[in-house]
C-alpha cells in the first residue's frame, strides 16, 4: 500500500512518466497505470475532510480574491477546438481559484473549456452564482460580475484617463491580489497541473479535485486551517 500510494503522489506531484516509476519500482507500465487509477479516487475519499466550509466563510463575511489558471492539456480529439485558448496560445482548460486575502486557498473549482474568457468561466464553473450577495476582488477579467474590478482606461468621462484617485486604487488592488497568485502557486507545485497533462481527458476533473484535496491538506497540517 505504501508503495501504491508513493506512485499515485509522485505523478501528482512531479509528473513523473510511468515508464520511470515502473523502471523504479521493479512493475511494468500497465501497472503503474492501475495503480494511480485505483489510488486517485481513494486519495480523494480520504481527505474528503479537509475541504474548508466556503459557505460558513460566506456566512461570516470572509474577504476573499478570485483568479483563473490553466492546465494545458494535450490535443485531445474531443477538444481541439473548444479548448484552445487563443490568449495562452495553447490548449488548456480554465481553472477558477477563490482564496483568502491571506493566501489561504478556499475552492478549485470544476475546469471549463481553455477558450473561455475568466467572465463565462466564473458562471459555467457555478462561482457567480456562489458568491452572489458577496463582496470579492477580482481583475480586468471579472467585469460586469459583482466583484470590486481595478479602473481601466475610458471609464473616466472626458479624456478617459485615469485620475490619481483611480490609479491609487488600483495600486492598493494589486497590493491585495498578490494573495490569490500566491494560492495558485501551491497548486502549481504539483506539476501535473503546471505540465501538460498526458493522462485521460475526462479523468482531469477527477484530477484536479484531488490535487485541491491535497492542497487543503497539506496546509492544513501546517498550521494554515481555516
Amino acid at each position: 500500500m505504501h508503495d501504491q500510494l508513493y506512485i499515485a503522489l509522485n505523478l501528482l506531484r512531479h509528473n513523473t512518466r510511468q515508464n520511470l516509476l515502473a523502471h523504479l519500482h521493479g512493475v511494468s507500465q500497465p501497472t503503474v497505470s492501475r495503480v494511480y487509477r485505483r489510488m486517485l479516487p481513494l486519495i480523494s475519499e480520504a481527505l474528503a475532510f479537509e475541504l474548508p466550509d466556503i459557505h460558513t466563510a460566506l456566512k461570516r463575511g470572509e474577504s476573499l480574491i478570485i483568479d483563473g489558471t490553466d492546465v494545458p492539456v494535450r490535443k485531445h480529439k474531443p477538444a481541439i477546438r473548444t479548448h484552445y485558448s487563443g490568449k495562452k496560445r495553447k490548449h488548456c482548460v480554465n481553472v477558477q481559484v477563490l482564496t483568502t486575502i491571506s493566501g489561504r486557498p478556499m475552492l478549485l473549482a470544476e475546469p471549463v473549456p481553455g477558450s473561455h474568457h475568466d467572465r463565462k468561466a466564473i458562471t459555467e464553473s457555478g462561482l457567480e452564482e456562489l458568491l452572489a450577495g458577496t463582496p470579492y476582488l477580482g481583475d480586468l477579467g471579472y467585469q460586469g460580475t459583482e466583484a470590486m474590478n481595478p479602473y481601466k482606461k475610458g471609464q473616466r468621462p472626458g479624456t478617459g484617463e485615469l485620475i490619481k484617485h483611480d490609479k491609487a486604487f488600483n495600486d492598493q488592488l494589486a497590493k491585495i491580489r498578490w494573495a490569490v497568485e500566491q494560492g495558485i502557486s501551491h497548486f502549481k507545485n504539483w506539476k501535473i497541473m503546471a505540465e501538460i497533462y498526458r493522462g485521460v481527458f475526462h479523468e482531469l476533473p477527477s484530477v484536479i479535485q484531488t490535487i485541491g484535496r491535497l492542497e487543503f491538506f497539506r496546509l492544513g497540517s501546517l498550521g494554515t486551517r481555516l
